[in-house]
C-alpha cells in the first residue's frame, strides 16, 4: 500500500514557515464554517489542511494559492467546487473524501502534477472525461460512491499504482482497465460485477486484487499471468469452479475463498497451503 498523509492536526490552528518561505498552514477539526480568506494572501502556501470542518464552499478565487502542493478539505460539507480550483497546477494532493460531493470540476485534468486523489464517501454519480488525462496519479480513491460506469479512457492513467472503487454500481469494467501495467492495488469489493475483462492478466504488477461481494460467475484463466500477485479475495461470489492458473500463481499467500460455493474444491488448493498460502473457506 502506498504511504498515505498521516500528520493530522485536529483542533488546533498551526502556521509553518520552511525551505524557501513555503508555509504550512493547519486548522481542523476548529468547527470552521468558511473558508479562512486571510491565506489567499499567502502566495507561498504549500501545504493546506482544512479537513473535519463545517465549510459548505470553496472561494472562487483559490487559485490565488498558486505555491500550493497539498490540499486536504475532507469531511466537510461540499457538494460543488469551483473550477479554479483546477488552476492550482502545482497540486500533487488533493483530499476531497468524505461529504456530499455530487460532482469533480471538469477541467481537473489540468492538475497534471497531481498524484493522490480522494473522493470517497461522497454521492459522485459520474466522473469528468478530464480525469483521464492524468498521467501522473498514482493513487485514485473513489469508494463509496454511486458510480455505474468506466470509460475505455482509464487505461490512459499510466501511472497508476493503485486504484480503489469499491462499494459502488459498477456491472462490469472496461477492458483497456487491464492496460495499467502499473497497478499493483485494484479494490473492487461491494459492486455488482457478473465478470471480469479476459485481459485481466495484462495486469502484470498486481499484487493485491480483491473481488469480495460481486456476482462474479467465471474467473478468467488469465488470473494464472498475475506473478506478482500477493492477496487475492474472492469472498462472497457465484462461481462454483476455479481456474487451474491459480495455482501456478508463485507469490500468493492469502486466498481468501468464504461465501462461495464449489462444486468440487480443486485438489492443487491443499499445495498452494503446503507452500505457505493461506487459504480461508
Amino acid at each position: 500500500m502506498l504511504k498515505h498523509i498521516s500528520d493530522r492536526r485536529d483542533g488546533s490552528i498551526g502556521r509553518v514557515t520552511g525551505e524557501a518561505g513555503l508555509i504550512d498552514y493547519a486548522a481542523e477539526k476548529c468547527d470552521l464554517t468558511e473558508f479562512p480568506h486571510t491565506l489567499l494572501r499567502e502566495e507561498t502556501l504549500r501545504r493546506l489542511f482544512l479537513g473535519r470542518n463545517r465549510m459548505e464552499t470553496l472561494p472562487d478565487n483559490i487559485n490565488r494559492l498558486i505555491s500550493l502542493e497539498e490540499l486536504y478539505v475532507y469531511a466537510n460539507r461540499l457538494e460543488q467546487l469551483p473550477e479554479s480550483l483546477c488552476e492550482l497546477t502545482r497540486l500533487r494532493i488533493l483530499d476531497l473524501s468524505h461529504q456530499g460531493l455530487t460532482r469533480l470540476p471538469s477541467n481537473i485534468g489540468a492538475l497534471k502534477q497531481l498524484e493522490i486523489l480522494y473522493c470517497s464517501n461522497a454521492r459522485l454519480t459520474h466522473l469528468p472525461e478530464s480525469l483521464w488525462s492524468l498521467n501522473n496519479l498514482i493513487y485514485l480513491n473513489l469508494t463509496d460512491n454511486l458510480l455505474d460506469h468506466l470509460p475505455e479512457d482509464i487505461g490512459n492513467l499510466a501511472s497508476l499504482r493503485e486504484l480503489r472503487l469499491y462499494n459502488n454500481r459498477f456491472h462490469k469494467l472496461p477492458d483497456d482497465l487491464c492496460d495499467l501495467s502499473n497497478l499493483r492495488e485494484l479494490h473492487l469489493k461491494g459492486n455488482q460485477l457478473a465478470a471480469l475483462p479476459d485481459q485481466l492478466g495484462n495486469l502484470e504488477s498486481l499484487e493485491v486484487l480483491d473481488l469480495r461481494s460481486n456476482r462474479i460467475g467465471r474467473i478468467p484463466d488469465s488470473i494464472g499471468n498475475l506473478r506478482q500477485l500477493i492477496h487475492l479475495d474472492l469472498r462472497a461470489n457465484r462461481f462454483t469452479s476455479l481456474p487451474d492458473s491459480i495455482a501456478t500463481l508463485p507469490n500468493l499467500r492469502k486466498l481468501d475463498l468464504r461465501w462461495t460455493r464449489f462444486r468440487d474444491e480443486p485438489a492443487w488448493l491443499k499445495n498452494l497451503e503446503e507452500r505457505g498460502c493461506a487459504i480461508y473457506r
